[in-house]
């Protein structure tokens, strides 16, 4: 197949550049997809659990300095503010604040003003593999998980266009080709 030389030349440089820009990203996404496939690696990996009582200013409790609560327990450090859900009914306040590889849990007694706070650290590899799947991470990691993705289409296509000027590979790039779409339909309506 006869291509452009300049559209050859764009290609190539495309490739090149996406290729650097994606190299962390590829091995990242490359041993954290073995990871997902092997949980069974980490079985033996106990989350860490750290348990504190407190009590809270009485004060902060009131629907109405609910906003005032938040930040007092951002202030104390307790959690990041950014993925908190919250729930209240008569009796108890209860906050959870979920991370890559982490889960915060504040439970607050409305009368007595005491609180229950539970962290929770899964690891490093929790944290990684939540990365990868981009949960609880952020508006930011899901914006890199996207570009990842759309520069990995793009390092793809202009690797099949560089693919298609080599003469000498034309049938073996076909038949890979061929054989890729072959598995994946039959595991698609087959599977």
């Amino acid at each position: 197949m006869r291509i452009n030389k300049s559209f050859l030349n764009y290609s190539r440089l495309i490739h090149v550049y996406v290729s650097m820009a994606l190299l962390t990203l590829m091995v990242f996404f490359s041993i954290t997809g073995i990871t997902l496939n092997h949980p069974e690696w980490f079985i033996d990996n106990e989350a860490n659990v750290d348990e504190l009582e407190l009590q809270l200013p009485l004060s902060l409790l009131e629907v109405e300095h609910q906003g005032e609560l938040i930040s007092y327990l951002h202030q104390q450090s307790w959690f990041s503010g950014k993925r908190f859900t919250l729930e209240r009914d008569d009796y108890e306040l209860f906050i959870s604040d979920k991370g890559p590889g982490t889960h915060l849990a504040i439970t607050i007694d409305l009368e007595s003003a005491e609180a229950f706070v539970e962290k929770t650290n899964y690891g490093v590899w929790a944290k990684l593999n939540d990365l990868h799947k981009g949960r609880n991470s952020g508006a930011l990691w899901r914006f890199i998980i996207d570009a990842s993705a759309i520069l990995i289409i793009l390092f793809s296509i202009t690797g099949f266009v560089l693919a298609l000027a080599q003469r000498r590979v034309n049938r073996t790039l076909a038949l890979s080709l061929v054989t890729t779409l072959a598995v994946f339909f039959c595991y698609v309506f087959y599977v």
